[in-house]
């Protein structure tokens, strides 16, 4: 089910300070496999080239159009998507439709072509705890088959490095510092991924 109806531009603050950190976080409603719900596809490129504006609402029927009176129509390098992560439910990964793999293809077919590095999460992991507490370099291995990673890596080419596992804050009142290894952990690796696409723009 796709429960963001807008598209949302977050922006991270210093817990000590409340200083904004350098870097956004942009959330877009979800794929679904039936025609007319979810994400509208032809929205993608114009999110990842930075034309949609925070709050824009979507519409699966319709996708966003320069004469939309919030297009933004000459996008700064700031506004653009410099890295994809694509959500997964680890539980539900072995059982998409192909119906839902051929809507990732073409989501995978326009990164690919605006040049965005992109990363596959990972949530909902049952053993997240076990495996922090015995070995953290070890996670991403006990944690996820062999044919779970392999799956995603045919199904989207993304590097096996950028395959990664996040434990998702649900009801908690206070901050877990496990999941924070994990999700901070997922936050470099993307940090990462960015500088790899913008270190391959253009100099000018």
């Amino acid at each position: 089910m796709c429960f963001v109806l807008q598209y949302r531009i977050y922006s991270v603050k210093d817990g000590k300070d409340g200083k904004s950190l350098p870097f956004m976080l942009c959330d877009s409603m979800g794929l679904d496999e039936k025609e007319g719900v979810g994400l509208c596809v032809a929205d993608i490129p114009h999110i990842l080239k930075g034309c949609v504006p925070d709050r824009y609402q979507f519409s699966p029927h319709k996708p966003i159009t320069p004469k939309h009176p919030t297009f933004i129509t000459s996008p700064s390098l700031k506004d653009r998507i410099h890295c994809v992560a694509y959500v997964f439910d680890i539980n539900s990964i072995d059982n998409l439709s192909s119906k839902m793999v051929a809507k990732f293809k073409q989501v995978q077919k326009e990164v690919l072509n605006c040049g965005v590095a992109h990363v596959a999460l990972f949530t909902k992991v049952n053993n997240c705890y076990e495996v922090l507490q015995d070995n953290f370099l070890k996670m991403n291995k006990s944690m996820i088959s062999q044919s779970q990673i392999q799956n995603v890596n045919k199904m989207l080419g993304i590097p096996l490095s950028n395959i990664l596992v996040v434990e998702n804050y649900a009801s908690e009142r206070e901050m877990d510092p496990l999941k924070d290894i994990l999700i901070l952990s997922a936050l470099k690796q993307m940090f990462r991924a960015a500088d790899d696409f913008l270190e391959d723009l253009p100099l000018e």
